[in-house]
């Protein structure tokens, strides 16, 4: 816990989280599934314990990308009964079009369209986890955003045959990984304003976190990964 609360006071290219949330913000925390290993049982709470602002403007958003939502018994294992009491924990639906919203388009012409829980909140934190991709080069980084908390119609654009198919979207490769690319032109619309990135060692323990401006943090914790 010293660790991540150390990370947040002296997060990369960013200034410490307390300094960026006002009291009155409606706060985002958007964080992955079941189906990735984020620690999410202790990240969330140190996370609610270092947010200046009650934790009735807070809501975890579970970024599911085309994923079936997680059930509630599923939410409890993954971010413990204390939570689930303490703030508002709702699945994101790819699928469900009044709830998400287009925020524009990337110039290869994929609409990015989002969670509208996530583009209305004052202050988003992206929470994520970071290995080696096999298409995205990494996880981790704007992937929290999008494809998690982005519609199907986005998803698919992101996904589609030419970029998975082009030889640089590999495992481990970030600078020229045209799919990567593409993702980071779509969440750049409406990026996050602080990223929370974990890498775990072979015990399954945290070890070092990617915390501060998603984009330098991200690069930085690839590097780590690497």
């Amino acid at each position: 816990k010293q660790g991540f609360m150390d990370a947040v006071c002296n997060p990369i290219g960013a200034k410490p989280l307390r300094e960026l949330v006002k009291p009155s913000d409606r706060v985002v925390i958007a964080t992955s599934d079941g189906t990735r290993p984020v620690p999410n049982k202790q990240l969330i709470p140190w996370l609610l314990e270092a947010l200046p602002v009650p934790e009735d403007q807070v809501t975890v958003l579970v970024g599911t990308g085309t994923h079936r939502p997680n059930t509630d018994e599923e939410l409890a294992e993954m971010f413990g009964d204390d939570v689930m009491k303490r703030v508002k924990i709702v699945n994101h639906d790819a699928f469900h079009e009044a709830g998400n919203e287009r925020v524009g388009q990337t110039t290869s012409g994929t609409p990015v369209i989002l969670n509208k829980l996530y583009l209305q909140a004052d202050f988003k934190i992206a929470v994520g986890f970071i290995e080696p991709h096999f298409f995205a080069g990494f996880s981790g980084g704007p992937k929290a955003v999008a494809p998690g908390l982005a519609s199907i119609d986005t998803i698919f654009r992101l996904h589609r045959a030419e970029l998975i198919g082009d030889p640089k979207s590999t495992w481990g490769v970030l600078d020229e990984n045209p799919l990567h690319a593409e993702i980071r032109e779509a969440v750049a619309l409406s990026p996050p304003d602080f990223m929370v990135n974990v890498t775990l060692n072979a015990e399954k323990k945290i070890s070092p976190y990617s915390v501060g401006y998603y984009r330098e943090a991200h690069i930085k914790g690839c590097s780590v990964v690497k």
